[in-house]
């Protein structure tokens, strides 16, 4: 029952929250450097909503947004502590797209829309929930850029190693940064239109009715 009520109030993933995207698409050349990204964003943007629900009822309302911000900095430096201790080279590789997160309009979305007003329990369903939606974006970008960017699956995330899969890269220009943005464009063309057939498919039913 809870997943059917409480996470409705969440809002859906549109073409203009794929934006949001950019600085973390940005690294996603690779799958296991996706991953990377994917799992520190998931796991600060659930620590953070969790923060935010326990603390919703001593933020001012004037200081929200300062507050999200202050809560999502503190989350996101505690994984890049945690991960420079143990995987010091995904770290070097992520670069500053890690601490980007902090600041990234997603988290601070959810933790506005969501977090604020619920408890803790649903406040991390709806986190995790988000972070799986945007999260599985990331990898599916980081799929197709490292297959058909490089020609090879699997590469750690300084870029070596990995299995060949095609003698050369198909479309090399996906490797470079402007092959995250048409990744983008792509992603909102295909939400849009799932959006759009949702609405003419309700809309008949409606008439149907």
């Amino acid at each position: 029952m809870l997943l059917k009520t409480k996470l409705k109030s969440s809002d859906p993933l549109s073409a203009f929250q794929l934006l949001a995207l950019c600085p973390a698409l940005a690294i996603t050349t690779t799958l296991s450097r996706s991953l990377a990204i994917v799992a520190s964003f998931l796991i600060s943007l659930t620590l953070s909503a969790l923060l935010v629900s326990l603390l919703r009822k001593r933020i001012p309302t004037k200081l929200r947004v300062p507050v999200y911000l202050f809560v999502s900095a503190f989350s996101v430096t505690m994984v890049y502590l945690v991960m420079r201790a143990v995987f010091p080279l995904t770290v070097a590789a992520l670069s500053v797209y890690l601490p980007v997160l902090a600041v990234s309009s997603v988290t601070v979305l959810c933790l506005e829309t969501f977090s604020t007003v619920n408890r803790p329990g649903p406040a991390v369903l709806d986190a995790l929930r988000t972070g799986v939606r945007f999260g599985g974006i990331m990898l599916c970008c980081g799929l197709v850029r490292e297959l058909f960017g490089t020609g090879r699956l699997f590469a750690d995330p300084a870029g070596g190693g990995g299995v060949r899969i095609f003698p050369a890269a198909p479309l090399s220009f996906l490797s470079h940064p402007a092959g995250a943005l048409l990744m983008i464009a792509a992603a909102a063309a295909l939400i849009q239109f799932v959006q759009v057939r949702r609405e003419k498919k309700s809309g008949e039913d409606y008439e149907t009715v």
